[in-house]
């Protein structure tokens, strides 16, 4: 396989701003979900020359240039013949039918520098590659890494516990035994910022780095609405309450398969409790203190620096927006 057949598009660059979307949130494909349950279709789109292929080694995108390493479909021969391949879409360009994307999964490679092609780029971690990839390529990327991560841990049946089968081009699967069908799922998290007067609440994690804070966040249980969950978590992991529950914008976030819904909140009060277990510290954060850590400043509260998550998160769109007011 040489570059000629290996081509990789990169002409789009450049940081997503969260300004004005949230990372993973562009929606640049035409899922083609009325198409992709016809494998003649989906075969005829592999035969596109302009068929492109993104590989990743268990998450991590092939990254060449700052940008996703998109590949010429017939680089899918340089793959083994069972890593998994999925359809993500093709791309919107007004009434012709635009380019098909599609995503293969070479995780059964020792490591990534075992991948094909690392010798054009390398595969990157997601995380990492967010604060370079443009937002329709991260969004992309994002939904790839989200459905070959889905494939590669459903692989029974949850009915029957028979092995089941990709179908619609890895939309969902089947199986064979029982005829049920699962598709790729969403994990709904409720990610608050909760505020009293003119400060805000960020708590750390007992995994975070030292330093870093955050929003504070919860799963969404059975039967349960996102805003009766932002309520119960900011009771349950920092004893406080919270009304007048605030819808601000959601986020994909393909780590593995969450979908983060995000609101404001208001505090009835600054009293802490916390759950050690899940909060290991949490502050009240003036906001023109969070103003000047936006501003690139150093930032200490009560001796303990303090640091923000990254652009690409929803829980510094939710600081930056309460900021801005």
């Amino acid at each position: 396989m040489t570059r000629d057949t290996a081509t990789i598009d990169a002409a789009a660059k450049g940081g997503p701003d969260a300004r004005t979307v949230c990372a993973f949130d562009a929606a640049p494909l035409d899922r083609a979900s009325e198409l992709r349950s016809d494998p003649e279709w989906v075969a005829a789109q592999q035969a596109r020359e302009d068929a492109v292929l993104l590989p990743l080694w268990r998450g991590d995108p092939l990254i060449v240039d700052g940008a996703a390493g998109w590949l010429s479909f017939a680089a899918r021969s340089e793959f083994r013949e069972a890593d998994p391949v999925v359809f993500l879409g093709l791309d919107k360009q007004g009434r012709k039918p635009g380019r098909p994307r599609f995503a293969i999964d070479c995780g059964s490679r020792p490591s990534p520098e075992t991948a094909p092609f690392t010798d054009f780029g390398a595969y990157t971690n997601l995380r990492e590659a967010a604060g370079v990839l443009s937002p329709d390529d991260l969004a992309i990327v994002g939904q790839a890494r989200w459905l070959l991560d889905w494939h590669a841990r459903h692989g029974a049946c949850a009915r029957c516990g028979a092995e089941t089968v990709m179908r619609d081009a890895g939309a969902k699967r089947e199986c064979p035994s029982c005829g049920a069908e699962h598709f790729p799922r969403s994990d709904p998290v409720a990610i608050v910022l909760a505020t009293n007067a003119d400060a805000c609440l960020l708590g750390r994690g007992p995994h975070f780095p030292p330093g870093f804070y955050s929003a504070l966040a919860g799963y969404v249980e059975a039967c349960e609405t996102p805003e009766a969950c932002a309520i119960r978590e900011l009771k349950e992991e920092a004893g406080i309450d919270i009304s007048n529950v605030r819808y601000q914008f959601s986020q994909p976030w393909p780590f593995p398969s969450s979908l983060m819904m995000g609101f404001f909140a208001e505090a009835a009060g600054r009293e802490l409790t916390l759950d050690p277990r899940e909060i290991a510290d949490a502050l009240w954060v003036p906001r023109a203190t969070i103003r000047k850590r936006l501003n690139g400043e150093d930032i200490e509260i009560d001796g303990t620096s303090v640091n923000v998550p990254p652009r690409f998160t929803i829980a510094r769109r939710l600081i930056e927006r309460w900021a801005a007011d």
